[in-house]
This record gives C-alpha cells, sequence and structure tokens, in this order.
C-alpha cells in the first residue's frame, strides 16, 4: 500500500469520505448506523472533534469535521472509529477471526475557502438522492441536512429531484 502522506492543520474543516470494504452494505440496518454514533461518541471523548455535517448511506459516509486538538490529527479520528466500530460489529453479530468491514484507506480534503466549503456542505447533503436512496434530502434519516434546514440554511425544496447548480459535474463518492 503506498504511503500517502497527510496534512493536518489546526482549526481546518475537513472532508472524509470512508468505504465499506467491496461495498458492502454494512451501514444498511438502522442498528448498524446507531453503532457508529455510539462509536463516533466514544471517539470524541478520546479524540475531541466536531462533526459539522454528514451523511451515512449503506456502504460509505461522508463526514464534515474539525478535529479539536492541537496536532489536528484526524487520522487518529478515523482509525479509532473504524477499529471500534469493526471490534463491536464483530461482537454484535457474534462473528470471530480476522474481519474487514472497510477499506484501508478514505479520503480527505481540506477546506480551502468558503465556497470549498459550501460544495462540500452541499454534497453530502445531496449524496442520498444523487444514489437513488431518496428524491429529497430531508427524507433520509442518516443525514444533518434536516437539522440544517429547521436552522434556515437550506431552503424548503433543495435538492429535490434535481443536482444542485453547484455540484453539477462533480466527480466525488
Amino acid at each position: 500500500m503506498s504511503n500517502i502522506r497527510r496534512y493536518y492543520i489546526p482549526n481546518a474543516l475537513v472532508f472524509i469520505t470512508n468505504v465499506t470494504l467491496d461495498r458492502e452494505p454494512v451501514l444498511a440496518p438502522d442498528w448498524a448506523v446507531d453503532l457508529l454514533f455510539s462509536t463516533m461518541r466514544k471517539t470524541q471523548a478520546v479524540h475531541p472533534f466536531r462533526l459539522l455535517a454528514y451523511a451515512i448511506l449503506p456502504d460509505h459516509f461522508h463526514w464534515l469535521m474539525r478535529v479539536d486538538s492541537p496536532d489536528a490529527n484526524f487520522s487518529k479520528v478515523m482509525h479509532s472509529v473504524k477499529r471500534g466500530f469493526t471490534i463491536t460489529y464483530k461482537r454484535a453479530r457474534g462473528l470471530s477471526g480476522t474481519v474487514r468491514l472497510w477499506q484501508p484507506r478514505y479520503w480527505d480534503h481540506i477546506i480551502r475557502d468558503a465556497e470549498d466549503l459550501q460544495y462540500h456542505f452541499d454534497y453530502i447533503h445531496w449524496n442520498p438522492v444523487k444514489h437513488g436512496y431518496t428524491k429529497k434530502p430531508e427524507a433520509w434519516p442518516y443525514s444533518s441536512y434536516r437539522h440544517w434546514l429547521a436552522r434556515g440554511y437550506y431552503q424548503a425544496g433543495w435538492g429535490h429531484d434535481i443536482e444542485p447548480g453547484n455540484l453539477s459535474g462533480s466527480d466525488l463518492e
């Protein structure tokens, strides 16, 4: 495996995409999503971070996060979440031996400016529509979209059935 260097910038916002191994729908059951959130909260106690936006789909998730530590090391957060989820998932399913649930790497992107932030924020919230799980972002239960809609960040009807203009031609997961 290549040794890709990651850059850690204090107080930076980071867009993360994490995909399950072989795109298995590990996160399809409600209990698995609950387990991911529980693992995330446990990780936050050890490696403080703020989750600003998220979308969890059956075979991957997107986060927009800020690590609240001087080293800003989001790799520690991701390692802890992936490892903690796998251990607890194995226990819940009665599995033993080596179980791999995640692709070895994940995608990260440091947010550069306000336009980049808007793009990734919208990308996260429109992702369930993009993948055909729903026709309206607010109908997807595992997304922060409704939180931001209720606070007036999005207008009612945003992203219904059509790709928002700023996402046109995007080639992310």
